[in-house]
């Protein structure tokens, strides 16, 4: 490894001293924080969800939401067809209840 060594040390004497532009440290720190800029924005979808849930406020509000989906899904599901209303059923709403006096009256004729 020595023999390579040697033959280029000549070869950067020959090349001398290099200028640096006169903005090298400015594109420098630049570069520096473009890159960190890219590494900010690399979050993976685990690690956003961890960071909202970590939240109390963002934890309550995904509880809410999520048990009113399931709740009202296993509502619909569980329905088993119409319900169907017999007259036997609507009794209390007779001319001679109280029930039956308010629907008379709040229509303003007979039913």
């Amino acid at each position: 490894m020595k023999e390579p060594d040697e033959q280029l040390r000549p070869l950067l004497k020959q090349w001398g001293e290099i200028e640096p532009k006169a903005n090298f440290e400015s594109n420098v720190l630049r570069r520096i924080r473009l890159a960190q800029a890219e590494q900010m924005e690399r979050v993976g979808l685990p690690q956003l969800l961890r960071h909202w849930l970590w939240q109390p406020a963002m934890a309550v509000a995904v509880v809410m939401v999520a048990s009113a989906i399931i709740g009202s899904s296993v509502g619909i599901l569980s329905a088993r067809g119409t319900a169907t209303v017999t007259p036997s059923e609507l009794q209390f709403l007779g001319s001679g209840t109280l029930a039956g006096a308010y629907v008379k009256a709040s229509t303003g004729g007979e039913r």
